[in-house]
C-alpha cells in the first residue's frame, strides 16, 4: 500500500477516536470512524480496529475485512492465543497491545510506513537527531566485540541491569539468525551446523543501535529477506504451547527458535522484509520500565513486507 491513506477506525470509544484522529491526521491519513466492521467500505486502505470492543481477530471480522488492505488492531494482548492466531489473517500484520490509548508516535510511524513504502530504518522509531551506531559483522569474533559495545551503550543510556542483559541476549540471537540461520533459510535448508564451522560460513550482518532517552533501539539486517510472518506466528504459538522457549530444532530454517525469546524480551518488535533481498528486525526497549514492570511479551508487533506492505 502506498499513496494517500484512507483510514477507517472501528471503535465506539470516544477517547480512542480522539487519539486515532490526532495521530492518523499527523501521518497524513484521511480518517473516518464507524461503529462496527460492517461499516468499513471497499475503498478503505487502512483499517484500525479497537480489538476488545469488536473481537477484531475473530473469524467473522477477518472474513469481513479480507481484501489485502492493511489492518492495525489496538488493545489486544500478544499473550492471548486468539491474538496470535489472528495474525495469520491476510493484512493483519500490526498489533498494538495495552488498555491505554495507543502511542501517537507509533501510529504515526506505522501509518506513514504503510503510505510511503519506506519501511526500513530504526531512526523512524526514535526522536529526530539521535546518533546511530553502525557495524558490519562478518565473524564470530566481531559478533562478540559488538555485543560488548552494545551493552556498554545500553548502560550509558541508563538501562537497568536486567534490561542490559536482555539487550545483549536479543542482539546475540538476532545476529545468530542473520549470520547463520537466514542464509540456510534462503537455501531451503535447516541450520544444523556444528559450532566449529560457524566461523567459516557466517554471512555478513549489519548491526545498528541508538537511544533517544525513552527507548534503546537495536536492529539487525541480513541480505536474504527470508523471514515471513508465518514463521513468527508459528514460533509464538509453539512457545506458548510449550510454556516457554520452543524445544528442538527448526525444520523450516530461518529465524526460528529465538523468535519467541526476542518478542518476549523487547517492548516493540518490528520486522521489515524485502523478500529475497533484505530483512531488518528492530527491537525497542523502554528505558523507563523498571525491572518489576517487565512485560511477558512485546507491547506491539509489526511486520512490513515491501512486496505487499501491510
Amino acid at each position: 500500500m502506498s499513496g494517500v491513506v484512507r483510514a477507517v477506525c472501528v471503535t465506539r470509544s470516544v477517547a480512542l477516536r480522539r487519539a486515532l484522529r490526532r495521530s492518523l491526521h499527523a501521518a497524513g491519513a484521511a480518517v473516518e470512524f464507524v461503529d462496527d466492521v460492517g461499516g468499513v467500505g471497499a475503498d478503505a486502505t487502512l483499517v484500525v480496529i479497537d480489538g476488545p470492543t469488536h473481537d477484531a481477530l475473530a473469524a467473522p471480522a477477518r472474513a469481513a475485512l479480507a481484501s489485502g488492505r492493511a489492518m492495525i488492531v489496538v488493545g489486544v494482548s500478544l499473550g492471548d492465543d486468539g491474538a496470535v492466531d489472528g495474525l495469520r489473517a491476510d493484512g493483519c500484520n500490526h498489533v498494538i497491545t495495552g488498555d491505554d490509548e495507543p502511542d501517537d508516535a507509533e501510529l504515526v510511524v506505522t501509518s506513514g510506513k504503510l503510505a510511503s513504502g519506506d519501511i526500513f530504518g530504526l531512526e523512524k522509531y526514535l526522536a529526530w537527531g539521535v546518533r546511530v551506531s553502525d557495524l558490519e559483522i562478518a565473524s564470530y569474533e566481531e559478533k562478540r566485540a559488538a555485543l560488548i559495545a552494545v551493552t556498554a551503550s545500553a548502560r550509558d543510556a541508563g538501562a537497568r541491569r536486567p534490561m542490559v542483559a536482555r539487550v545483549e541476549s536479543v542482539v546475540d540471537e538476532l545476529l545468530m539468525n542473520a549470520m547463520y540461520d537466514a542464509p540456510a533459510a534462503a537455501r531451503g535448508e535447516a541450520p544444523q551446523l556444528p559450532a566449529d564451522v560457524l566461523e567459516r560460513v557466517a554471512a555478513p550482518a549489519r548491526l545498528r543501535w541508538a537511544s533517544d532517552g525513552r527507548h534503546f533501539a537495536v536492529s539487525v539486517e541480513d541480505r536474504f529477506g527470508a523471514l515471513v510472518k508465518g514463521a513468527i506466528v508459528d514460533h509464538l504459538q509453539r512457545a506458548r504451547a510449550e510454556r516457554g522457549r520452543p524445544r528442538g530444532t527448526s525444520e523450516a530454517g530461518g529465524a526460528g527458535l529465538g523468535l519467541y525469546f526476542i518478542v518476549s524480551s523487547v517492548t516493540r518488535f518490528i520486522a521489515n522484509v524485502d523478500p529475497g533481498h533484505r530483512t531488518e528486525v528492530i527491537g525497542l526497549f523502554d528505558l523507563r520500565q523498571a525491572g518489576r514492570d517487565g512485560d511477558a511479551c512485546a507491547r506491539s508487533l509489526h511486520v512490513f513486507a515491501r512486496a505487499s506492505v501491510g
